[in-house]
């Protein structure tokens, strides 16, 4: 027994959830108007429209479609204006739900989020039974639905939330997910964007059953390897990728830098480069902001949605883009990757103001030697910024990364 509740051997394995809450504009749009139950309900921001009911969707009209193309769709909809206070409470709401169940959650945009119960199940029992219990806290403590979906890995744990429909249940067990997978064409894969999928199709790859069995020389002609690989691997139900938890919010600031560079294919000459760039960029915020930091941290982020990252802590304060990038890198030098890296972020905390009194004019990079910031030093003025301005997004942040009837579904082996 576990936690009061039976073993159930279709259960075995499947830790990963995908919880996410059911159109949280409209139910918030509805929450105090029951009588607009089962109408088509169009809630809108700025002339957008931000959610729409089962009865408006099935008229055609689409998150994001501007207000007088869903009234053509729909001219009998109910207009209702967004409120998105109350969504980012239903979010927060959410995410404190599924805190009380487990640590390991992973917000992934909107009201959703990914859940890792393996360490839950003895507390609370097999995974069907925490996605009741937060399902009914949900609806108890903030009045919404939520969809949920469980199995082995990332992937099809999302697309069982899909497949599970509004305010329902779906678990694929173990056993069944290569075939519960192979039936979703191969943009349900979110790493599959248009371009790739036209590039699938050309060969006559269209679902993921079919990506899946494709051979080695069909492969090669679609991009790199690794990148083609792994996600074949994701259309067999392999899926490395563990749920990430939110880190605490701190109240250190940095200053990031986020660089794409998928077009370096890897080479490493090349992103020292972009990673110099980066380095001088960050160089010129700190210099703007009169501050200096004392850790510099690099991630890379790969094709195979692995993220790498290591820091330094600096020995003496600084703020020059030439100390930087010498020590991102050596930061770079130190990270190993089994794919393509598609994105740099470079951030640099703990950062410290410069006291007015050493306070010197920015007017350009000094020549000779680079000369460290101590304690009470002035910062190293930086080279102006081009006059096209950065290539890439500087963000001055803060490090906080941190109804209808109920079913639940167990799909079986058999699920034809």
């Amino acid at each position: 027994m576990t936690g009061g509740h039976p073993p159930v051997p279709a259960e075995d394995g499947c830790h990963v959830l995908h919880v996410e809450v059911d159109v949280p504009a409209v139910q918030v749009a509805l929450a105090g108007r029951p009588e607009l139950s089962g109408l088509p309900v169009v809630v809108v921001d700025a002339g957008r429209v931000r959610g729409a009911s089962a009865p408006a969707h099935a008229f055609g009209v689409r998150a994001g479609d501007g207000l007088q193309a869903a009234l053509a769709r729909c001219p009998h909809a109910v207009v209702v204006e967004a409120d998105p206070a109350a969504e980012d409470a239903v979010r927060a709401g959410l995410l404190a739900v599924l805190a009380d169940v487990t640590a390991i959650v992973e917000p992934v945009g909107g009201a959703a989020a990914y859940v890792d119960v393996g360490g839950a199940r003895r507390r609370l029992g097999p995974p069907t039974a925490i996605a009741w219990t937060v399902r009914e806290r949900l609806r108890e403590q903030h009045g919404v639905t939520c969809s949920v979906g469980i199995g082995t890995t990332k992937v099809a744990a999302r697309l069982a939330g899909q497949a599970a429909g509004p305010d329902g249940v779906l678990l694929v067990p173990h056993a069944a997910t290569p075939r519960f997978l192979g039936q979703h064409p191969v943009a349900a894969l979110a790493e599959v964007d248009g371009p790739l999928e036209a590039a699938l199709a050309a060969v006559g790859i269209r679902r993921l059953d079919e990506l899946a069995g494709a051979s080695p020389a069909v492969l090669r002609a679609l991009g790199p390897p690794a990148t083609v690989h792994w996600l074949r691997d994701l259309a067999r139900g392999r899926d490395t990728r563990p749920v990430v938890p939110r880190p605490r919010p701190s109240d250190d600031p940095v200053v990031r830098v986020d660089v794409p560079c998928a077009d370096a294919g890897g080479r490493r000459h090349v992103l020292d480069r972009l990673l110099g760039d980066a380095a001088h960029a960050c160089g010129r915020a700190l210099t703007a902001r009169r501050q200096v930091c004392r850790t510099v941290t690099l991630t890379v982020r790969t094709a195979d949605g692995a993220e790498h990252t290591r820091s330094r802590a600096l020995g003496t304060p600084s703020g020059h883009g030439r100390e930087l990038h010498l020590v991102a890198r050596d930061l770079l030098a130190g990270l190993t990757w089994t794919a393509v890296p598609e994105a740099l972020t470079l951030a640099v905390g703990r950062l410290r103001d410069v006291p007015a009194s050493v306070r010197g004019p920015v007017t350009g990079e000094p020549t000779g030697a680079v000369r460290p910031v101590d304690d009470a030093g002035a910062v190293p003025a930086e080279p102006p910024a081009a006059a096209e301005g950065p290539r890439w997004r500087v963000s001055p942040d803060l490090v906080a990364r941190v109804a209808q009837r109920s079913t639940t579904t167990i799909v079986t082996a058999d699920i034809s």
